[in-house]
């Protein structure tokens, strides 16, 4: 004999469409907003990268980490050996790409000295005198630039050559690009990296390395 359907478990049957109704267009307008959000952010793209820009490591690696930082700043000097030490674990999968800012007192005179040092191609030698004897030129956070030209010239730099550079429109236009581009990226301190466009949100080593590893990841997935 069929047995007959009560009006609770029809009220019921009632509830649990409604449920998955209800649950389907909860998500359908999540996936919505998402789609909407990712849509109305802006291509930050021509702000991350610019063609003066210093690389480091292989370039065609699919990973690019961009590090916002100050010759002055201490904790732009704790960090690049870490970075360095993260593009060789990758063997060729991670690269960086230097956009040195002036956030210090007096600072401007020793990016403008860096940028110059890649007419000589020793942009990488420069900056790593320039942190390795930073308690000698930034003293209290004041940089003197007076003091950094024997260590630069110490690795071959013609200081000469350098310091006419220096003052030349090309080095200003690029230090302009730099301080531009930190705006608009609301680049607020140093360093400030970004890896495949996402900015580290949480300072440390451990969440750097985690979401360098993630990218690398993502990038390399297919292979």
């Amino acid at each position: 004999m069929k047995k007959l359907t009560t009006k609770k478990e029809i009220e019921n049957k009632k509830k649990n469409k409604l449920i998955i109704i209800g649950t389907a267009l909860f998500f359908l307008f999540i996936g919505i907003f998402i789609a909407v959000e990712q849509s109305n952010k802006p291509d930050i793209t021509p702000y991350l990268y610019a063609e003066h820009a210093a690389e480091y490591g292989n370039k065609n690696a699919k990973v690019t980490i961009v590090e916002f930082f100050d010759p002055a700043c201490e904790s732009c000097r704790a960090y690049y050996p870490l970075v360095k030490q993260q593009i060789k674990q990758y063997g060729g999968k991670v690269k960086l790409i230097a956009r040195p800012v002036a956030f210090h007192k007096n600072v401007d005179q020793v990016v403008a000295a860096l940028e110059a040092s890649k007419l000589q191609n020793k942009f990488w030698e420069a900056l790593g005198v320039v942190f390795f004897y930073q308690s000698s030129w930034a003293i209290n956070h004041t940089a003197d630039v007076n003091l950094v030209y024997p260590y630069l010239q110490g690795i071959g730099i013609d200081i000469d050559k350098l310091k006419v550079d220096m003052k030349s429109q090309a080095i200003a236009d690029v230090m302009k690009k730099d301080t531009e581009d930190a705006k608009v990226l609301r680049v607020l301190k140093t360093p400030t990296f970004f890896v495949n466009g996402i900015v580290l949100e949480q300072f440390g080593a451990e969440p750097f390395k985690a979401l360098i590893e993630e990218q690398v990841k993502r990038a390399y997935a297919q292979e």
